[in-house]
């Protein structure tokens, strides 16, 4: 095959991404709220899955949702409102068009990136945003070796 109709590029691995589960597992332990933990690849496909006990049900789609936004759209979710800040309704409308299971403006997903090369996304729920923004970076942090 010819070399140029190739491209090589890094990706999450399940190990890697079993890391990032169990750092943000330990973390949402430690802040005391349970959380479903979402991790997928570059492309928004589910690598691994988390819904702690006391987790709302509710809540794993929304984690699915951040996870699979973030990869996607290649940025933390809650950056979506700082696109157009002067019209509210945007990331609304921009999560209707794009499909309500790929997008969302809701805190707690983040890109998992490799030398600045989205890799994959981290999505969490169940907590406030502060919660599971901490939470999602936790996942991240343990990926970094930071």
């Amino acid at each position: 095959m010819n070399e140029r109709a190739l491209v090589s590029h890094p990706s999450l691995s399940f190990e890697g991404s079993q890391i990032m589960l169990r750092a943000a597992e330990s973390k949402a332990t430690e802040i005391g709220v349970p959380m479903c933990i979402a991790i997928v690849d570059a492309g928004g496909h589910l690598l691994a899955f988390s819904r702690m006990q006391g987790a709302r049900t509710g809540n794993i789609k929304l984690a699915l949702t951040k996870a699979t936004s973030a990869a996607m759209r290649e940025r933390a979710t809650a950056d979506e409102f700082t696109l157009r800040p002067e019209d509210s309704s945007h990331s609304i409308r921009m999560a209707l068009a794009a499909g309500t299971d790929l997008m969302t403006s809701m805190s707690g997903g983040l890109p998992i990136r490799n030398d600045g090369q989205v890799i994959g996304g981290i999505g969490v729920s169940n907590g406030n945003r502060v919660h599971d923004t901490m939470v999602a970076q936790a996942g991240i942090d343990a990926l970094s070796g930071s």
